[in-house]
């Protein structure tokens, strides 16, 4: 039997072309679960999902699956060109919607150069 604490999985429609979502060689790339505070409305999260699509290349959506997902309920995958990139994606997120955000769990790793 598998050894684990805990399980989860958030689901959503990518909105992009699937040629978009193969992760440039080289890049970095973040897998973003947001979960939003109980009282943002539909409006808040479509801005919050706006300012993400605006600012990087990749996917974000709703979550469709909510019963698996312990209350995220908006996820993204991006890439970028380097680290630098990615903290200054952080940093814009965080002043434009940060205050919607209850909590996030963020995994970014380097895709390998071809």
């Amino acid at each position: 039997m598998p050894i684990w604490e805990d399980i989860m999985s958030v689901d959503w429609i990518a909105d992009q072309v699937p040629g978009i979502l193969k992760p440039p060689a080289g890049s970095v790339a973040k897998i973003t679960l947001l979960k939003v505070k109980e009282n943002v409305t539909d409006k808040a999260k479509e801005e919050i999902m706006e300012v993400v699509k605006d600012m990087c290349q990749g996917t974000v959506g709703e979550n469709f699956s909510p019963a698996r997902a312990k209350g995220f309920s908006i996820a993204s995958v991006v890439y970028f060109k380097d680290l630098g990139e990615v903290e200054a994606h952080e940093e814009l997120v965080k002043e434009k919607v940060g205050g919607y955000v209850e909590d996030t769990i963020v995994v970014e790793f380097v895709v390998p150069p071809s």
